[in-house]
This record gives structure tokens, sequence and C-alpha cells, in this order.
């Protein structure tokens, strides 16, 4: 379960480092060009916080957790509620779906990773390699 959480956090901090940049790369109103910014960015912190205290042993702050699941929210209806364009709201949509599961990911590890989710990684891999 750590492993999946882990990538699954990576994948979705590197989804909401690329909604920062979007805005870059397509013509969007200036009202979604900084929600895209701030909670792109806010999203990326936390996540990333996340991918750190798993892959470190730790469980997924519930903060974080939130932060997450709240951003990737923002991030799916912010299109429906600003700008209803084609390529951003499909590009949103999947962003904003992304990182919600990231975040819900963070707390499923948080409740179901047992005991494997508070060992460090040397710690996983001396208890695999047999020692």
């Amino acid at each position: 379960m750590v492993n999946t959480t882990k990538w699954v956090l990576l994948g979705a901090t590197l989804v909401s480092m690329g909604v920062v940049f979007v805005s870059a790369l397509i013509p969007v109103a200036y009202q979604q060009a900084l929600v895209n910014l701030l909670v792109g960015e806010l999203a990326a912190l936390t996540l990333a916080h996340s991918t750190y205290r798993v892959s470190s042993g730790k469980q997924v702050s519930p903060t974080a957790a939130a932060i997450a699941i709240l951003s990737g929210i923002v991030l799916f209806l912010s299109p429906i509620l600003i700008e209803p364009v084609d390529p951003i709201l499909s590009i949103m949509f999947a962003a904003g779906a992304v990182v919600t599961v990231g975040g819900l990911v963070g707390v499923l590890g948080r409740f179901l990773g047992g005991e494997e989710g508070r060992q460090t990684g040397a710690e996983r891999i001396r208890s695999k390699a047999g020692n």
C-alpha cells in the first residue's frame, strides 16, 4: 500500500505542477489563470509534502490531505464557474480529478497503511531482504 500511495501522490504532484503552467500555453481568462497558479501551487506543495512523508515512513498529514482534496475540487469546478471553454475545461476536469484522487489516496494510505506505513524506506527494504 505504501508504494502505491507514494506513486499516486507523486503523479498527482506532477499533475498539479503542470496546472500552474497550463495558463501559459492556453489563453484563458485572467481569473482562471490566477486559480490555476494559486490553487495549483498549493496543491503541488501539499501533495509533495505528503509524498515526502510517505517516502520517509510517516503517515500523510490530515491537513495536507484535506487541502489537496479541496484544491482538486476547486480546480475541477473552476472552469465551469469562470470560463467554460473546451480545451481548458477538459484539462482542468482531468487535473482536478487526479489531484482529488491523490488527496483521497493519502487519506486511505493513512488509515489502511498499517505497520508498513510507519517504517522508513530503509526499514522496508531491510525487512524485504530478510535481515
